[in-house]
């Protein structure tokens, strides 16, 4: 990692070049695993410390740790080779060299020292010597172990210096890093994979950017970094990263690590057998090696990328030859999916055998896992004519995934497998064909059709116990598209005579029971009855945990129904949890669902009113959305980022996006109905007169635009456009519906036909409760306006206060300019003044609360109320705000 892009480690470096910098001894020890940054920090501190100090560098060496002072030797060339063993000698000629480099300026002397674990004891106890005298300072870096030699462990110890251990980058710090090595804006679906992969280790990161840039993954369009398909640990400069730490041990050691690369996780056990105690202590001491469950647990690299590097060294015959050498010691059976995924990926890497049972159990692993091209190999694998039907909905669960719809949809076809003929299983095909013929662009109509017709031909066939299971499996593809084109009323009788015939000893009666509950979801959530859908999708998905071995799509087809039930009951908080729980099990969600899911949590926040951190979100996402959409998101992608943009007044933005084509289909008669609201509404902002009417025309265009769960939106943005008209529909719409969302927004129309100051308070503190800033600082500033225009100057003050608090609750731009227009007349109660003038002293909040006796959390929501009421949005500025 380079120099100049040194990142999260600002506090160390302060402290490490304030050491530095003081009279006396000094040193500064950096211990940390491998690639964290140790040598980057040295390397900024001496570039700190440069024009105060003469810099000299010593490199340990795995060569030269058994060589008396072999590390010194380019300092030590004039030296008699009689005197090479002398200490004293050596100090003096090392001396010399260090007074003719400063050349009498009285600079003084900094030795940066890297791999100090690697020093000879001869030397070690010159460079102590050096600042125990306070002749140098020093930097040395360690790796944890084997660690820091005794002779520097002993200056930490006797208080000459001070050790810094550094740990891996956050996720906010590895999004840092990769946008200032990339020179622009990463998605942040990306950096969250990136954050995963790496597990925060600098150099890894910057393997894994520099390794996609180079095989075409990690592309940039529009100024955003996005990836197209899963990282891998295949790519040249991991493999030179591995390849030169590989080097630096025993042929012992190296085998050992490749027996565990290919097998993990190895039983402890085992690999003793196989390798030696000695040798797998060694890796182990090292860090290349670690228990996956404390000592004695089986073992496994110390990275996954390391394992995969390591398993691009080796080659098939030589793989080969340490499966047949280890399998006998491995459980046929692996008791992890971990387990069990390696052993089928290594037997099909080298050629051997698998039973079909097997190869078919990985195949669905692995295309839950979102692992592609693994579950591709193992189906293709399966022989078994019986097992067949299951492998083909495997493979065609990829090709959706990968978005190439027609070949889903004709791997599903064959011998109607669409419809479930088969129900031990993998159950949802049927919902996987329609959702693929569907995005390929064809109607519903067709699609209903064939479904009919193959079940008339299949159920000829067919045993009778079978015949209700295929025609139920009809139903379900019927009633999916009722949905799909928005026939509400038409899919709600649909249901009812549905669940009519459900038994529970039906052997799909599961499978069908959460088609049933993720149906009423989308119903209830498009006719306003949100909190009702949000409790039919939490079924749903707890019915999916128990059956999670034998289903295919059915995850997907449940999560997005409930997190549009969760965004409508205003649910913010259940909406984000399932969106990071839906791709949580494999980075490579992040990649296949990261433009979906940054869409629907950008339709979260605008909902929230937090407009900035929307933009931030839905800008990029429509940019993952043209490679990767299953769940058919793009087009409202496309408006909630033309909106966000065009509200945030970049026309040249909003207009740009407008020009994004979805082409992965729609996302069905809900979905689109939002997005065209919003698309319309930021037509209206980009030019005005030409969104706004057709806007007010939409509700009486299509049934789905007259539901509660459409309308409310649809007024909402009419609203906030100016249309003060709205109003009175929203007050009505919005009284039927449930959910925080509809509530507030209920409770401010209500307000605005009222006209009354208390009114506007209501509802804001209603809005602002149900995690709304946005419109509650709409709210309160209304009635700071009203108040103020009956005369009631404390409650417009009030008002004032409680608004500036919603909008610093944004996170994000203001709605208005607290140093502009705050009141400074607002007077600070006797308990603010105090803590006000505590905090300026200097104390921390705990020192004020114990001074005070009250609690930290009194103190805190003090100094807020005291930040708004002052026209200031932190503690820094409290002086200057108090000063008279």
């Amino acid at each position: 990692m380079q120099a100049e892009h040194l990142v999260g480690r600002d506090s160390e470096l302060a402290l490490a070049t304030e050491i530095l910098r003081q009279e006396g001894a000094g040193a500064v020890l950096l211990v940390a695993d491998p690639g964290i940054g140790k040598t980057a920090l040295a390397a900024e501190i001496a570039a700190r410390l440069a024009g105060e100090m003469v810099v000299m560098r010593i490199h340990g060496s795995p060569a030269l740790s058994a060589v008396p002072y072999g590390v010194l030797a380019p300092y030590l060339l004039d030296l008699p080779v009689g005197q090479a063993t002398s200490p004293v000698a050596i100090l003096r000629e090392f001396w010399s060299q260090f007074e003719r480099r400063r050349g009498g300026e009285g600079a003084r002397l900094l030795l940066i020292v890297d791999d100090a674990h690697d020093l000879d004891e001869g030397s070690t106890q010159i460079l102590a010597e050096l600042v125990t005298a306070g002749w140098a300072r020093l930097v040395a870096t360690s790796r944890p172990r084997p660690g820091l030699p005794p002779a520097l462990l002993q200056l930490w110890y006797d208080g000459l210096a001070e050790r810094l251990e550094l740990h891996p980058l956050e996720k906010d710090k590895v999004t840092e890093l990769a946008e200032k090595t990339l020179g622009g804006t990463v998605m942040a679906s990306v950096a969250e994979v990136l954050h995963t992969l790496s597990e925060g280790n600098p150099l890894l990161l910057r393997c894994l950017l520099d390794d996609s840039r180079a095989d075409g993954n990690l592309v940039r369009r529009n100024g955003i970094w996005f990836l197209t398909r899963a990282l891998t640990g295949s790519g040249e400069g991991l493999a030179e990263v591995v390849r030169n730490r590989v080097l630096r041990t025993s042929e012992a050691e190296r085998e050992a690590m490749y027996v565990i690369a290919l097998s993990e996780p190895v039983p402890a056990s085992v690999l003793d057998a196989q390798v030696g105690r000695d040798t797998v202590r060694a890796l182990v001491d090292n860090r290349l090696v670690v228990s996956t469950n404390g000592p004695g647990s089986p073992l496994k690299m110390w990275h996954p990328m390391y394992s995969e590097a390591l398993r691009q060294i080796v080659s098939p015959a030589r793989s080969l030859q340490i499966r047949q050498r280890m399998v006998q010691h491995l459980p046929s059976e692996p008791p992890t999916a971990e387990g069990l995924l390696r052993m089928v990926s290594w037997a099909l890497d080298c050629g051997a055998d698998v039973e079909d049972e097997q190869l078919l159990q990985a195949a669905f692993l692995a295309a839950k896992l979102l692992q592609k091209p693994l579950a591709m190999a193992a189906a293709r694998k399966v022989r078994s004519d019986a097992l067949q039907p299951r492998a083909r909905a495997v493979m065609a669960m990829v090709h959706y995934n990968d978005g190439d719809f027609r070949s889903a949809a004709r791997l599903l076809e064959v011998d109607s497998g669409f419809l479930d003929a088969d129900p031990s299983g993998p159950l949802g095909a049927g919902l996987l064909w329609a959702a693929a013929r569907t995005a390929a662009g064809d109607s519903s109509e067709s699609i209903v059709a064939e479904a009919r017709s193959a079940a008339e031909a299949l159920v000829k066939g067919l045993p009778e116990a079978m015949i209700g299971h295929v025609g139920r499996q009809a139903r379900v593809l019927e009633l999916a598209a009722l949905a799909y084109d928005g026939l509400y009323q038409e899919l709600r009788e649909g249901l009812e005579h549905f669940e009519v015939g459900l038994e529970s000893d039906q052997q799909d009666f599961v499978m069908n029971r959460i088609f049933l509950l993720a149906m009423q979801c989308e119903l209830l959530t498009a006719e306003g009855q949100a909190v009702q859908a949000m409790e039919a999708g939490r079924e749903a998905l707890s019915l999916l945990d128990g059956r999670a071995e034998d289903l295919l799509y059915f995850r997907d087809f449940v999560v997005v129904r409930y997190v549009f039930a969760a965004l409508e009951s205003g649910d913010w908080d259940a909406a984000n949890s399932a969106l990071d729980l839906y791709a949580a099990s494999s980075a490579m969600g992040l990649i296949v669902f990261g433009g979906g899911i940054q869409a629907l949590k950008g339709l979260s926040l605008l909902r929230q009113g937090r407009l900035e951190q929307a933009t931030e979100l839905l800008t990029p996402a429509v940019e993952a959305l043209r490679v990767s959409d299953p769940q058919r998101l793009g087009g409202l992608g496309v408006a909630l980022a033309m909106y966000a943009a065009a509200r945030s007044s970049d026309t040249a933005l909003a207009q740009r996006v407008a020009g994004e084509q979805d082409t992965n289909g729609s996302g069905g008669a809900y979905v689109d109905a939002l997005a065209e609201t919003f698309r319309l509404a930021g037509k209206e902002l980009v030019e005005e007169g030409s969104g706004l009417p057709a806007l007010k025309e939409l509700p009486g265009s299509k049934p789905v635009h007259g539901l509660p769960g459409v309308l409310l939106q649809n007024l909402v943005l009419r609203a906030e456009l100016g249309d003060v008209q709205a109003m009175e529909s929203i007050r009505e719409t919005a009284s039927s519906m449930a959910g925080a969302w509809a509530a507030g927004w209920h409770s401010l129309a209500a307000a605005d036909l009222d006209g009354t100051g208390q009114g506007f308070v209501n509802a804001g503190n209603l809005l602002a409760a149900g995690g709304m800033p946005g419109p509650a600082a709409v709210a309160f500033d209304k009635a700071a306006a009203t108040f103020d225009a009956e005369g009631k100057r404390p409650e417009a003050r009030q008002a004032a206060v409680l608004r500036d608090a919603s909008e610093a609750n944004l996170g994000d731009a203001l709605v208005h300019d607290p140093h502009a227009d705050a009141d400074r007349s607002v007077p600070l109660t006797r308990r603010e003044q105090d803590i006000v003038a505590l905090a300026v002293s200097g104390l921390t909040d705990r020192q004020i609360a114990e001074k005070l006796m009250v609690s930290v959390r009194t103190v805190e929501g003090h100094l807020y109320r005291s930040y708004a009421k002052l026209g200031i949005r932190r503690r820094e500025d409290l002086g200057a705000a108090v000063r008279p």
